[in-house]
């Protein structure tokens, strides 16, 4: 039965499958970006001066702060969402050749 079913299925059904799913990938990544960079603080340099310039222990470790963890996280989010944007043009271009 399992083998009738993946002799039934096509390369662009596949194709499909992929670009549905990296669709998917895409959205949740945007969301979450969004969600992300809307819970960061901005950057201003008069900050600066008033939480006292650069020699803070804040400003030291701000890697290990929350502000250094979504940074990071926006980072990532920000790849996933560029590669997942590129696989997903990159099976939509096969599904239109192959399809």
């Amino acid at each position: 039965m399992l083998s009738n079913i993946l002799a039934a299925t096509t390369k662009s059904d596949v194709f499909f499958g992929f670009s549905i799913t990296f669709m998917i990938l895409m959205v949740i990544s945007s969301i979450a970006m969004v969600i992300i960079v809307i819970l960061q603080k901005g950057t201003g340099n008069d900050v600066t001066a008033i939480t006292g310039g650069s020699d803070s222990f804040f400003s030291k470790n701000k890697m290990s702060s929350m502000e250094g963890k979504l940074r990071l996280f926006t980072a990532i989010v920000a790849g996933v969402m560029f590669l997942s944007s590129v696989l997903f043009f990159v099976f939509q271009v096969l599904l239109q050749t192959r399809g």
